[in-house]
């Protein structure tokens, strides 16, 4: 073998050896390179896990105080008496939860803070969620709760908003509100002055079974809707129901009846039986049990003591509002307001400059504050300028009319329209705040305000 054969063959194994050093080279790399890779998508498989984590702890929160806020019923409307309420509500529903420490619940002008809920995998890895509720106060009173859900999960933070609001249902969603069973028969009718809905029915009895009952030609427009998931609600002949027969349906947040502040405006005071006269801001004394047989113009309060039976007859004009005290003990027979003639009735605002209605002026959106007291009306009233409250109301003969705000009944006794009794409930006309009634609210969720 020559030297140059040797050589060559030498020189072949250098280059084969050469290129085995750079696969192995090469090989190195690649393994070095997966390595870094895998352990790349292992650190963004953990970061989104513990991301999505983290968006499922703050959905959860959001549906918890959903779940847990939505239709609570609350006081006031400005802010600090809004977190007030939440947090009192919040803190009796987990009074004896496992999950919560409702006695770290804390509560001042600024908002409500939850203290962290604590959530555990089956995995043993746990998260965290933080709830913080605020309230604006609001602009005329009508407030907005935001709902701020903090999730924790790993080294992932995540943070949502959901709004909830405030809505009386009383003075929204029904022409009649009752405590009562409610009957219509013959031609009585019930309708909105601006949209079907104003002329629907709510009653809350569990009392009776049949809640609702409509014979002859009744109607109203509106939903029929009772809060007992096994209540009645009967029509008969033809009457009808213009909306929704509903049961189960949410109870509203029910209003106290404040009367005693406008005793202050009472200047005269009137005994025994009156007719052709003008009156301004009269008290009627208890037991006296007066007649206003006719041609009688009233100006201001109409103050009522406790027993009474008040009569109005022929044509009475009143040019304010009327407030009975709250009977010591309830009895609808001796404590009566009777409209049986033409009533004309106008709001307080509609009062004359004088000083004598200074500050009655501003207490509008009611014309009768009566709790305990039995309401019944038999002649036309054309348009009365307010919400009625009473513990009864009967509407019969030809009564007929515009009211413009809601009728309220607090007791379990009746509410009944007969004959061609025919009510027309304008909502648009009413005070969302009726003056003498302190209200409750009901929170109410806000859809499309998610947010991150």
């Amino acid at each position: 073998m020559t030297a140059q054969r040797i050589r060559g063959r030498a020189e072949a194994k250098g280059v084969a050896f050469l290129i085995i050093i750079i696969f192995v080279a090469l090989f190195a790399c690649m393994a070095v390179a997966l390595a870094t890779t895998s352990d790349m998508n292992m650190l963004v498989s953990r970061n989104r896990l513990e991301s999505n984590q983290a968006a499922t702890l703050v959905e959860t929160g959001l549906l918890l105080a959903q779940k847990e806020l939505g239709g609570a019923q609350i006081a006031g409307t400005n802010a600090e008496a809004v977190h007030t309420s939440i947090a009192a509500h919040l803190r009796s529903l987990w009074a004896s939860s496992s999950t919560v420490d409702a006695g770290a619940i804390a509560d001042d002008a600024g908002g409500v803070v939850l203290p962290p809920i604590t959530l555990t995998r089956a995995d043993g890895r746990t998260g965290t969620i933080s709830l913080v509720i605020t309230s604006d106060g609001g602009v005329d009173d009508t407030p907005t709760i935001e709902i701020a859900s903090t999730g924790r999960f790993g080294k992932a933070v995540r943070t949502a908003y959901y709004d909830l609001g405030v809505d009386s249902a009383m003075f929204n969603a029904y022409g009649i509100v009752t405590r009562s069973k409610i009957v219509m028969t013959d031609s009585a009718t019930i309708q909105g002055a601006n949209n079907d809905r104003e002329g629907g029915i709510l009653s809350t009895t569990t009392s009776v079974t049949r809640a609702i009952d409509m014979s002859g030609s009744a109607s109203i427009s509106g939903d029929a809707a009772a809060t007992n998931p096994d209540a009645e609600i009967r029509t008969s002949e033809d009457a009808n129901v213009g909306g929704s027969k509903i049961t189960g349906a949410p109870e509203p947040p029910w209003p106290t009846v404040q009367t005693a502040d406008f005793e202050q405006y009472v200047e005269e005071v009137v005994v025994g039986d009156v007719s052709n006269t003008t009156l301004h801001n009269i008290r009627i004394p208890a037991g006296t049990n007066p007649t206003f047989s006719g041609n009688v113009n009233l100006y201001g309060v109409v103050y009522i003591e406790s027993p009474n039976i008040v009569t109005f007859e022929g044509n009475t004009n009143i040019c304010g509002i009327i407030v009975a005290e709250e009977p010591a003990v309830e009895n609808l027979e001796i404590n009566q307001i009777l409209f049986a003639g033409n009533l004309s009735a106008s709001g307080v605002q509609n009062l004359p400059a004088e000083s004598r209605y200074d500050g009655l002026r501003d207490e509008t959106g009611s014309f009768l504050l009566a709790p305990g007291y039995s309401a019944e009306f038999s002649g036309n009233f054309s348009t009365i300028g307010g919400c009625m409250v009473a513990g009864k109301f009967v509407f019969r003969g030809n009564a007929a009319g515009t009211i413009g705000g809601t009728i309220i009944n607090l007791n379990d006794s009746v509410v009944e329209l007969k004959g061609n009794a025919n009510l027309t409930i304008d909502k648009n006309a009413a005070d969302p705040h009726p003056a003498g009634l302190s209200e409750a609210y009901a929170l109410v969720c806000v859809r499309g305000s998610y947010r991150e």
